[in-house]
């Protein structure tokens, strides 16, 4: 009887070995330790998205424009800014023609600037004024980009151009010269969440006339302010 109560004993001490059980614990703490982990990346992902963000938004704020761009006191850059020139007096093919398109800016958008007026215009800002020279019947393009406020807002003008001699001349008289022509003013607003918003200011086309007597003259409102783009040619004598 007391050799089986040994044995019951012995038993019972195989039984309570710790060696097996500890290591099934040591396996299950890992499938949770990672559930739990998964959990709370889960519930605080918004913690890492606003992480991310104040790190784009710092290296946003940080950046410097190349020294390609050229700023000026009022923040306002050009891309692709012809230089200001006047025309040339002597041009070596007999069918020349140049075109003059002067881009200005007003300080405020409640001027009657319909007509050029050498006070009011004296007011403005010249943008641009950049000259090209074509041939009779042949397309001549003026494209720039403005950008105002700090970059934010964009405006596009593209004018395109086509001289040519006009049917009403008489026998003994230099014909006239017309001019065919398409206007595109186009602005695009940059935010800072979605696309961009891009709309269209003006788009015109026909024949103008009488040019060489006086410039023609466009006017438009972007986003409050007043620009008036003067349009004028010069051919070879």
């Amino acid at each position: 009887m007391r050799e089986d109560d040994d044995e019951q004993v012995e038993q019972d001490l195989l039984d309570s070995e710790p060696g097996p059980v500890a290591s099934a614990g040591a396996e299950a703490v890992a499938p949770v330790r990672t559930q739990r982990i998964a959990r709370w990346l889960s519930s605080n992902s918004w913690l890492i998205l606003a992480a991310g963000a104040a790190l784009v938004l710092t290296r946003v704020v940080e950046f410097s424009p190349p020294e390609q761009v050229r700023m000026d006191e009022a923040s306002v850059d050009l891309v692709g800014e012809a230089p200001s020139q006047e025309f040339s007096s002597q041009l070596g093919n007999p069918q020349a023609v140049q075109l003059r398109a002067t881009l200005r800016l007003y300080p405020r958008n409640d001027l009657d600037v319909r007509e050029p007026d050498p006070k009011l215009d004296g007011t403005a800002r010249v943008l641009s004024q950049p000259v090209v020279t074509t041939i009779y019947a042949m397309n001549a393009t003026i494209d720039q980009t403005v950008r105002l406020d700090g970059g934010e807002l964009e405006i596009d003008v593209a004018l395109a151009g086509t001289p040519r001699l006009s049917d009403t001349a008489g026998a003994n008289k230099v014909p006239d010269l017309d001019l065919e022509q398409e206007l595109t003013v186009t602005s695009r607003q940059n935010k800072w969440l979605g696309d961009p918003v891009q709309r269209v200011h003006l788009h015109t086309r026909g024949t103008l006339t009488d040019l060489e007597a006086r410039p023609y003259r466009w006017v438009f409102v972007v986003e409050g302010k007043l620009f008036a783009l003067d349009l004028e040619i010069n051919r070879a004598v």
